[in-house]
């Protein structure tokens, strides 16, 4: 551990060692959907500032929220932070959220957080293609998703599972874009095209980095965190083109669960990631998109220079299960 006694009081990683998670001995009790090395610094120097004992409990983004759901008007925790707004926004309007008026709640754009205030997004992010540049020569890379399906691409292609929450958001947005027919026979094609489902972001971005695979669906920092290991692999922004689909913007969020055991201490941790230190760790340490202005950002293209789908995020809340049903239908939840 890095910083001694202010650190994490715990991190747990099995849904068995929940109860070892609520007890009374933290100042503060956090579900987190972030993959633990992406998220875990910027906590502990919360801790160390905040001179609070954090006890966290890291896991799948979808599966804490339904342990979240779970616990109804009892919860152990007391800030959820998730993958995506997705999640989010399906916790809001099941009203295990409680508002949250920061004091830099207001510099988020409007499409990055809820009207009510019960989330906010963190950081954005791009879901893009990274591509191994040794396997793909750049004349030879699709420039969009819908390409994928073309035979020459069979058995070339890995994604996350279907319980990643990002993932989850990515065919939300197909779906309320393109509609559910034509989203499921994008999945078909890419299933019959022989698409490698993998456990993680991290594992998609290590097949396509190491060659097993030549292109991978994932968030664009893993593609930075891959390039900046030494991997032969470059990006591509997806569906850029004029009336196209676009690229799907999405946002790491957070929000204060309704009854936690610390209110004030989870509104001075939704304060401080919102803070330009924090913003800057993000940025920094993660290669992600600020949400806060004035952050800048290391070899991004800026965020504004993207086209984007145009579908709110607050509208992916309802159609989290939708989602999930539909991967489970063609069979690519695993």
């Amino acid at each position: 551990m890095r910083r001694g006694a202010l650190l994490l009081v715990a991190v747990l990683l099995a849904p068995a060692a929940l109860s070892a998670c609520g007890g009374s001995s933290a100042d503060l009790v956090v579900y987190s959907g972030r993959n633990e090395a992406l998220f875990k610094p910027i906590l502990d120097d919360f801790a160390e500032a905040s001179g609070l004992q954090v006890s966290v409990r890291f896991a799948d983004t979808t599966d804490l929220a339904g342990t979240l759901l779970e616990e109804g008007g009892s919860p152990r925790a007391d800030v959820f932070i998730g993958q995506d707004a997705g999640a989010l926004a399906r916790l809001g309007e099941k009203g295990r959220l409680a508002p949250y008026d920061g004091p830099a709640l207001d510099q988020v754009p409007a499409e990055l957080r809820s009207a009510d205030g019960t989330w906010t997004g963190l950081s954005a992010r791009v879901r893009v293609l990274i591509i191994n540049t040794e396997e793909l020569p750049e004349a030879e890379r699709p420039e969009s998703l819908f390409e994928l399906t073309d035979p020459k691409w069979k058995g070339k292609v890995a994604a996350p599972n279907a319980t990643n929450a990002s993932w989850i958001g990515f065919i939300s947005e197909m779906r309320l874009k393109r509609g559910e027919d034509e989203t499921r026979a994008w999945l078909e094609g890419m299933k019959a095209n022989g698409l490698a489902v993998l456990g993680s972001h991290t594992d998609v971005r290590n097949a396509v980095g190491s060659g097993e695979f030549q292109i991978g669906l994932v968030n664009h920092y893993y593609y930075e965190l891959e390039q900046r290991e030494g991997s032969p692999v470059a990006q591509v922004v997806t569906d850029q083109e004029p009336g196209g689909f676009g690229a799907v913007v999405n946002a790491s969020s957070g929000g204060i669960v309704k009854g936690g055991p610390n209110p004030e201490n989870a509104k001075k941790l939704m304060d401080f990631l919102l803070t330009t230190k924090a913003q800057e760790e993000f940025a920094g340490l993660n290669f992600e998109y600020p949400v806060v202005p004035g952050v800048p950002t290391e070899g991004l293209a800026p965020l504004e220079s993207i086209t984007g789908t145009g579908i709110e995020l607050a509208r992916l809340g309802p159609q989290v299960d939708k989602t999930l049903d539909l991967l489970r239908e063609v069979g690519l939840e695993s």
